[in-house]
């Protein structure tokens, strides 16, 4: 575990780092939002607390107000280090910190899961003033983007994160998510950043931490541009998204019965296959924030050709799909 910073030290030489990259971005971010309370999701890892940092010259910079949050997982042996590091900083820079811990028992999808929980813990102490501030960069993205390619995401899925999302009636910005982690590094170690090495990083049992450290190299040093190309496909799937989203706005109502959460089967029934396919896509998509893959649709494309009166059940996350007569329902499970 290194040891937190001599805030002191870092005041006396603010005036070089006012026109540090990183901080720009941040304030350019930042100035682009229409709050100026954040909230920093903070681990206590190099990418959280360069962050932390950067925002911290900023809060001297421009009238911005920061408080952090670190979310205590409770998985790993170090668990409790990261919570009092996290909270020693702070302290030294004089900010605001609540930590919230988690009590999770979960044996299988344990990343997903926990990256559920945490945002849940995010939302539910963001106030309605402020936004959310995470620390995920060009490389996360890449690895989402794979991530995504494996479980066979659709287009949507493929535009992976943005710089901003709401996410729980909460606002998420992401101003690093075009910074490469190797500027991030170099931040940390010329302004003295200290931070703890998560050990866990290093076990590919976890599916992000194997295309971090095993495949995603192999493919840098077959194809060295693998970043930059991976950036550009995003970039197209998001151009391709939004021009499906704007179609679809415009053609759904016709397909729509009493409420939003019914599709009259009869009208969708004839149409092509594809249609029927980005339709209920992003009929789900809008009603829960879900994104379907291929599979789960074909599953609701066979319950259109069941009988009336058989009554067939789609299930997936917190929807559930059924027919009623010539009515395809939509329901929200609350958890």
């Amino acid at each position: 575990m290194k040891y937190y910073i001599n805030v002191k030290k870092k005041l006396a030489h603010m005036a070089n780092l006012k026109d540090h990259k990183l901080v720009k971005v941040c304030n350019d971010h930042a100035s682009r939002l229409s709050v100026n309370k954040f909230l920093i999701a903070y681990s206590g890892g190099m990418d959280s607390s360069v962050l932390l940092d950067c925002f911290f010259q900023l809060s001297h910079i421009i009238p911005i107000k920061i408080r952090s949050i670190h979310v205590n997982h409770g998985l790993s042996n170090e668990a409790d280090l990261f919570e009092t590091h996290c909270r020693k900083v702070c302290k030294e820079y004089g900010i605001k910190h609540v930590t919230k811990k988690l009590n999770l028992k979960i044996t299988s999808n344990i990343e997903e899961q926990c990256r559920k929980a945490r945002y849940k813990e995010l939302c539910e102490n963001c106030q309605d003033d402020e936004v959310i501030i995470t620390a995920h960069h060009e490389e996360d993205q890449i690895e989402t983007f794979f991530l995504r390619v494996i479980r066979g995401s659709g287009v949507r899925g493929l535009s992976c994160m943005k710089e901003t999302t709401l996410y729980n009636d909460s606002l998420l910005a992401r101003p690093f998510l075009q910074t490469q982690k190797e500027e991030i590094k170099k931040y940390s170690e010329d302004n003295s950043i200290k931070y703890i090495e998560d050990i866990t990083n290093n076990n590919n049992k976890y599916d992000r931490n194997f295309l971090r450290n095993e495949l995603i190299p192999l493919l840098k040093s077959r194809w060295p541009s693998v970043n930059k190309n991976i950036i550009n496909n995003i970039l197209v799937h998001d151009i391709q998204s939004a021009y499906t989203t704007d179609t679809v706005n415009d053609v759904l109502p016709s397909f729509l019965g009493s409420s939003n959460n019914e599709l009259l089967i009869e009208h969708l029934l004839d149409k092509p296959f594809h249609l029927k396919v980005i339709v209920l896509h992003e009929w789900v998509y809008l009603e829960s924030k879900i994104l379907l893959n291929l599979k789960h649709i074909r599953e609701i494309i066979k319950i259109l050709n069941t009988d009336n009166d058989s009554n067939p059940l789609f299930a997936f996350g917190n929807i559930k799909i059924r027919k009623i007569r010539n009515i395809l329902s939509l329901s929200l499970n609350k958890s």
